[in-house]
């Protein structure tokens, strides 16, 4: 039965599989000197549109904790929204391998940050635990000179809904440090440290290499952004995922089921019945139940593989004239 649990749960893209296959064959450097890994970095500069260093890693809670150790002092405080990721659900990694930065958590309606106060860097997240996204001039106007990261582990989402480059939703709106994912949206474990402030490098690769997660067989990791990034293979899984969760609101609004946040990328928040829900799940379906919203509220997460049967199934059980008005 469809399974809208998270983008996590689906499968690899063959692009990557293939990839994959390919890098696996013959010999290259390890810990990063590879040809592929210098390939990648090369293809990032042109995506966007500067100098980048990259730093590949197998999960987001690394390049997370990592990208913010590097821009935020041992003392400092990192600015985030409450119900941001790397305050729920990465348990102190960032305060661990920054050696005792803390996050400063605030309130913001649709999972964004809207006012500031002082603090030693902002970590925002793009698109948004609300399944939101931030415009170009949401991010520009949050900027006042902070050292910003952004958790992109959704980025590619992010910029498939919003039509803007990279470029223009990262540096150029004053993001130090992205955390560009790929793990949620066809690949198979890859996310990728992407550095715009350059001088900031070297102290990165140290944390890279003193935390445990420069990886020695990086070319890998790096094949499969390659792989990710030919051929616009990033946009074409998040544009279709987009679409699978615009689909699945329209068709959730018919059966006469509240949508509770807006939906900008491939997240949707529904409120069922009580009864619904356990028919849902009886019948087979898969999502969590996401109460910070409030009660009877349900995630329902589309990915790259994610398709209109899924959806239009889902849809139709929530349609079905036995269910409680």
């Amino acid at each position: 039965m469809p399974d809208f649990r998270s983008d996590n749960v689906l499968g690899c893209s063959p692009e990557i599989l293939a990839a994959l296959a390919r890098e696996n064959s013959g010999t290259d450097t390890s810990y990063g000197g590879d040809a592929v890994t210098a390939r990648l970095r090369e293809r990032c500069c042109k995506l966007f549109e500067t100098e980048v260093d990259i730093f590949p890693v197998v999960t987001g809670t690394a390049a997370n904790a990592l990208a913010l150790s590097a821009l935020t002092p041992r003392s400092g405080t990192v600015l985030c929204h409450e119900d941001a990721h790397i305050l729920r659900d990465e348990d102190g990694a960032t305060e661990l391998l920054s050696g005792g930065a803390r996050l400063l958590p605030m309130p913001g309606a649709d999972g964004k940050l809207h006012e500031l106060q002082p603090a030693s860097s902002i970590s925002i997240t793009n698109a948004t635990e609300a399944g939101t996204v931030y415009s170009v001039d949401e991010i520009r106007a949050l900027h006042r000179d902070l050292p910003m990261h952004m958790d992109g582990a959704r980025f590619a989402n992010a910029v498939a809904a919003t039509g803007a480059s990279p470029a223009d939703l990262t540096w150029r709106s004053g993001v130090d440090v992205l955390t560009f994912g790929a793990t949620k949206n066809g690949a198979l474990a890859a996310e990728l440290i992407v550095l715009f402030r350059r001088e900031l490098a070297e102290v990165l690769a140290a944390l890279h290499q003193r935390s445990g997660h420069r990886v020695s067989k990086m070319r890998f990791i790096s094949a499969q952004f390659e792989a990710y990034l030919a051929d616009d293979l990033w946009l074409r899984n998040a544009r279709h995922a987009n679409a699978m969760a615009a689909r699945l609101a329209r068709s959730l609004a018919d059966a006469r089921i509240e949508i509770v946040r807006p939906v900008h990328a491939n997240i949707v928040f529904a409120r069922f019945p009580p009864a619904l829900a356990a028919s849902l799940h009886d019948s087979g379906f898969q999502f969590y139940s996401w109460s910070i919203f409030g009660p009877d509220i349900y995630r329902l997460v589309c990915g790259f593989a994610t398709s209109a049967e899924d959806v239009d199934a889902l849809a139709a059980a929530c349609a079905r004239p036995a269910r409680p008005l």
